[in-house]
């Protein structure tokens, strides 16, 4: 009897434990189940090394979020498509778009809540080596840069002019819409210069093709060059969702500036296939020397309106508009608060 007893016991006990797992269960799954973001980015770059380096340490899982993406639209008006569509959350892409969006049409309220990078990107390569390199070398010289109208392009233009040359009359600027073909054209006899993004400067000069002699990121100073961007009606329906967000880019971002570039490449070459990890590493490494990454992802009124004045000078925009109708800066500010933990 007593045997029975035991034997009914432990049954009891099974089937008690069992219900308790399949309870524990329900509620990891259903309580705490992560909420969907639907990411997408203008273009897949290491230029947005932060950004990957949070998915891969799970700085978004840490937040209760799962990351659909990113999905990469090559496109600004791609990427603004998607948002205003609502066929993506968030998106990544330059901060003044929020500034022409606005502008083409007021009721579709845009606003930039975090940055990510703090500066140009590109580079200028020289056929001589130029330790010395200043703006105004440029003169009687051919350059070819990106598309007419792009950021960078518009970078390009300011520092020629904060130099004193008229970029008009004082040298040649050849606009290239393609830039895979950018390398090709400098590479003609009649080019001295080419200012593009990495790795296309990295290959070049490892080629023997071109020297690096200078970063327009660092020749314009520090301004909110591309930032994350949502919908002002899907920030006021999900501010949680917005602060767990930028939280987990702070923490891509403090990860990117406490480790080398080594470790950097390694933890986001399952983003970029068809390249080497030294390729990668060698590419961070120059990013990391110009302070391409800010410390916080925090958008300043400051550096707004360094990028709106950019615009405005560049025909882009007629006017730079107020700081408080493109940016949400609550988020950031808070997030910051991590960036030294």
């Amino acid at each position: 009897m007593s045997g029975y007893r035991t034997a009914r016991h432990c049954i009891w006990f099974t089937r008690q434990a069992a219900s308790f797992a399949i309870f524990s269960l329900w509620f990891s799954t259903s309580s705490f189940a992560a909420t969907t973001v639907r990411l997408n980015e203008v273009i897949r770059s290491i230029f947005y090394a932060p950004q990957y380096v949070a998915l891969h340490i799970g700085a978004f899982e840490t937040e209760g979020l799962n990351i659909t993406g990113p999905k990469t639209t090559w496109g600004t008006q791609a990427a603004l498509t998607e948002i205003v569509s609502g066929n993506s959350d968030i998106a990544l892409l330059g901060p003044e778009s929020a500034l022409f969006t606005r502008e083409a049409g007021p009721a579709r309220r845009l606003y930039d809540f975090a940055q990510l990078t703090n500066g140009d990107g590109t580079f200028i390569l020289a056929k001589t080596p130029m330790p010395d390199f200043k703006v105004s070398d440029l003169k009687g010289k051919t350059i070819v840069t990106t598309g007419k109208g792009s950021t960078s392009a518009l970078a390009l233009l300011h520092i020629i002019r904060q130099a004193g040359l008229d970029p008009d009359k004082d040298l040649t600027i050849r606009f290239i819409p393609t830039t895979s073909n950018i390398i090709p054209s400098y590479l003609e006899a009649n080019t001295t210069f080419a200012q593009t993004f990495e790795p296309a400067i990295y290959k070049a000069v490892a080629e023997n093709k071109g020297y690096r002699v200078a970063s327009v990121g660092s020749l314009l100073g520090q301004l909110p060059y591309t930032a994350y961007m949502a919908s002002g009606e899907f920030i006021e329906k999900h501010p949680d969702l917005i602060q767990s967000f930028t939280n987990a880019i702070q923490k891509g971002l403090n990860w990117t500036r406490e480790h080398s570039a080594h470790e950097v490449a390694e933890m986001i070459a399952p983003d970029f296939k068809d390249m080497s990890v030294s390729t990668i590493e060698a590419v961070v490494d120059e990013y990391k020397k110009v302070d391409i990454w800010p410390r916080t992802v925090v958008i300043t009124p400051d550096g707004m309106k360094k990028m709106s004045d950019l615009m405005v000078e560049g025909g882009v925009v007629n006017s730079g508009g107020e700081y408080a109708d493109v940016v949400k800066p609550e988020f950031s500010q808070k997030a910051a608060a991590t960036a030294d933990k």
